[in-house]
């Protein structure tokens, strides 16, 4: 489920944080960055000139490239821990529909491979998660009529439902240690966040505002999640502890903040059009 968001305003506060860190400068809408383990690159999908495509760039900004390897747009990518290879949504053409398939390839974008796919009727699977432990990737799908959320191993085997609610299930954020999976869900009414563990049980209600609330992600210590929310009346960053608790506003700014990320030594980042267009920003976490 592809969120684009349209612009709101608030007043900027007086108490707000230092400035982020513009880490790119193009100014293309972009969506899902994620860092590596190692903390030494970034994975992010960009819109440019009429195409979606998969970018990888240095913790610092340099080093660009392009990884799309095809005529069809690809987005959403997830590292596997060692930064070997990628999980990612492409989008192909089905008679006069578009069709998500998630698929796997080498870091490079290289070899791409379907993992997970229509099974008989047309379906959607997107947002693919891999696993801390490498051999897992979560995703979402409407493979049985409503979006649901599900787990494949790597090699395309033992596709396994891990949600059921009348209600839409979306954007799953593994736990670092593997245990639990962070998810959006619109089954109270509008979109909370929720985490349940990693074989679908226990699902527990983490959020309760009056906006949406959507992509969570655990920081890399694990103890806090990381969400978007337009609680106050914009489009904003907020970390929570892991229970829910003390949800706290990150961004604070008039401007569209969205598609949290943990870079590797802990740091906040986020897409942001506060200065001109769409941009990658890091901001040191509460």
């Amino acid at each position: 489920m592809l969120v684009l968001l349209t612009a709101a305003s608030v007043a900027v506060r007086a108490d707000a944080p230092a400035a982020p860190v513009r880490l790119t400068k193009d100014g293309h809408f972009k969506q899902r960055p994620v860092w590596s383990h190692d903390g030494k690159e970034v994975l992010f999908t960009r819109h440019r000139a009429g195409k979606i495509e998969l970018v990888v760039i240095a913790a610092d900004g340099s080093d660009e490239k392009t990884i799309t390897t095809g005529k069809f747009p690809e987005y959403d990518a997830s590292w596997s821990p060692d930064a070997a290879r990628i999980a990612f949504t492409l989008v192909s053409q089905s008679g006069t529909q578009g069709n998500l398939d998630v698929f796997i390839a080498n870091a490079d974008g290289s070899q791409p491979k379907k993992l997970a796919g229509d099974q008989g009727k047309l379906s959607h699977e997107e947002y693919p998660a891999w696993s801390p432990d490498g051999k897992q990737i979560a995703f979402s799908s409407t493979f049985e009529g409503n979006q649901e959320l599900y787990v494949v191993e790597i090699d395309g085997s033992n596709r396994r439902r891990l949600t059921s609610d009348p209600g839409l299930d979306a954007h799953p954020a593994w736990s670092p240690d593997g245990r639990r999976i962070a998810l959006a869900t619109n089954r109270w009414g509008d979109f909370e966040i929720a985490v349940m563990d990693a074989d679908g049980g226990n699902l527990t209600r983490l959020t309760e505002s009056r906006g949406l609330d959507d992509y969570p992600v655990f920081s890399p210590d694990g103890r806090r999640i990381a969400f978007l929310s337009n609680r106050d009346g914009n489009y904003e960053i907020y970390v929570m502890e892991e229970d829910g608790t003390n949800p706290v506003n990150v961004t604070r700014d008039a401007s569209i903040d969205n598609f949290p990320a943990w870079t590797g030594d802990g740091k906040l980042a986020f897409v942001s059009n506060r200065l001109q267009g769409f941009d990658i920003y890091v901001v040191s976490a509460p």
